[in-house]
């Protein structure tokens, strides 16, 4: 199955190191194999001349290729270039190195060849053979590139999804925080107040809210109305009692933190997952 890959950016996977080492040991390496075994394109007739034999040529003519793909890949690498550029310029950029490669390949036929032909005629077909044994590694790693940048945009997005935006009542994103962290959240008027932890330390976090703004999110990930002016995580309760005055409370367990109130409205529902 043909994964797709978005046009408008390289996926990171393409962008490491490792992936340009990758490229330049594999694809030299897939040519030498590939010619030695299968001997494509009367390639054997064409490079087994009296100055060398075939295997030797083959085995220079992939040391080119690695000359051009290391040349390149380490280019392309430090340069930073393949930060900015889309997935169809990647393309293109792999095409060049088929290209370069045959440019050199030529140069190098010709110098150890018996035959009188113009330099063009071997470069025509030094691109040929290169361009149809180097398309499939080339395939082969993008295909494996592409299926691995799919899990990772998968993990990334189970990832977020475990993370709570909350917005302001302008829309405009203001806080992100792990949905198990959040403690308890607690609205005053047209704010709202995130208690949160963080690197083992309770923090919190005001911004201009309401309740109304952040009840699907909350419920979405967990974090469960429990009065008119609270959401709390279940996760966190200890304990949950009846105060002096009667009224339900939920007891944390976090220290100094102080009970939150339950209300008979919402006191079935968070029964049911403590």
């Amino acid at each position: 199955m043909q994964v797709q890959i978005p046009q408008k950016s390289l996926p990171k996977t393409f962008k490491r190191f490792l992936t340009q080492v990758l490229y330049f040991s594999i694809i030299p390496f897939f040519f030498l194999v590939f010619a030695a075994l299968y001997k494509p394109f009367n390639m054997d007739t064409w490079l087994n001349t009296s100055k060398a034999s075939y295997s030797f040529n083959i085995a220079m003519i992939m040391c080119i290729i690695l000359l051009v793909m290391v040349a390149s890949r380490l280019t392309l690498y430090f340069s930073r270039a393949i930060n900015h550029i889309s997935i169809t310029w990647y393309r293109i950029w792999c095409a060049g190195e088929v290209v370069l490669s045959s440019f050199f390949v030529a140069l190098y036929v010709s110098l150890i060849g018996d035959y009188n032909l113009q330099y063009l005629e071997v470069l025509v077909r030094a691109f040929g053979f290169l361009a149809l044994i180097l398309m499939f590694p080339y395939l082969f790693l993008e295909q494996l590139l592409s299926l691995n940048a799919v899990k990772e945009a998968d993990d990334d997005g189970a990832h977020q999804e475990s993370k709570l935006h909350f917005y302001d009542s302008r829309h405009s994103l203001k806080f992100v925080v792990a949905a198990e962290n959040i403690l308890y959240i607690k609205a005053d008027e047209n704010y709202i107040t995130i208690h949160y932890m963080e690197a083992g330390k309770k923090k919190m976090y005001e911004m201009r809210s309401s309740m109304k703004n952040i009840e699907e999110i909350c419920l979405a990930n967990g974090i469960l109305r429990c009065h008119r002016s609270y959401f709390v995580n279940p996760v966190h309760i200890k304990a949950l009692r009846k105060d002096k005055e009667n009224i339900i409370v939920a007891e944390l367990d976090t220290p100094e933190l102080p009970p939150i109130p339950i209300s008979k409205r919402y006191y079935e529902d968070l029964v049911k997952v403590i």
